[in-house]
């Protein structure tokens, strides 16, 4: 199978499970590989036919932006399992997360790395009165879910969706409080919702779908 891959991403976010580590936000690095046909977007040029790497990438950086992780390998989990439920071409995805500074003065670095496929993450379909939610994974920590809101539906976070969570739009249209989502990133569409109420909205004809983690814990 073909493969896109993103060599050494540089982020920083909190992991760790030690209290300097839960204070102070560290370097990490990831490898992705994306395994999906390119041979679509290869004979028609088109970007909606593979997996863009920029919008990976802003992808991964908003979802480890936001958790506080204790371990890298909740984190890889975590990872794999968004990558695999936003983009529907990708069969397989290999995520290696290393953290540079883990053991130092004793080793370069430590890391993790999870394959995993689709089958992996079997998805729960709940029914909801703006459309339908996709629970792509459930850790002790979070919960990552598809948002189907369809059109001229409504939702308010007060109700339907708790708050601590954050979000952007994979596809079609969605209005906030704060105005028009616009399906792309960076952009200012990933929204971290406080304990406000906030009511989202589709005026578009076709149902939108957006992406939301929801925290449990710091």
């Amino acid at each position: 199978m073909d493969v896109v891959r993103i060599h050494r991403l540089e982020l920083d976010c909190i992991v760790g499970i030690r209290p300097q580590e839960r204070e102070h936000r560290q370097r990490v690095r990831l490898d992705i590989a994306l395994h999906a046909d390119l041979s679509p977007a290869g004979r028609q040029g088109r970007i909606s036919l593979t997996a863009d790497y920029d919008r990976v990438a802003h992808e991964v950086a908003a979802l480890l932006g936001f958790r506080h992780y204790h371990l890298i390998e909740m984190a890889a989990e975590e990872v794999a399992a968004m990558l695999l439920g936003i983009h529907a071409s990708v069969e397989r995805v290999d995520v290696r997360i290393e953290k540079p500074g883990a053991l130092e003065g004793r080793a370069r670095a430590a890391s993790v790395e999870v394959r995993r496929a689709r089958r992996d993450f079997p998805v729960s379909l709940v029914s909801a009165p703006h459309g339908q939610n996709s629970v792509l994974l459930e850790t002790r920590e979070a919960t990552l879910e598809l948002v189907r809101i369809e059109s001229q539906r409504s939702a308010s976070t007060d109700a339907a969706f708790p708050a601590r969570c954050l979000w952007w739009v994979v596809q079609g249209e969605v209005e906030s409080d704060g105005g028009r989502l616009e399906p792309e990133l960076p952009g200012g569409v990933i929204q971290t919702f406080s304990d406000a109420p906030t009511r989202l909205r589709n005026p578009g004809p076709e149902t939108a779908c957006l992406f939301r983690c929801s925290k449990r814990t710091q």
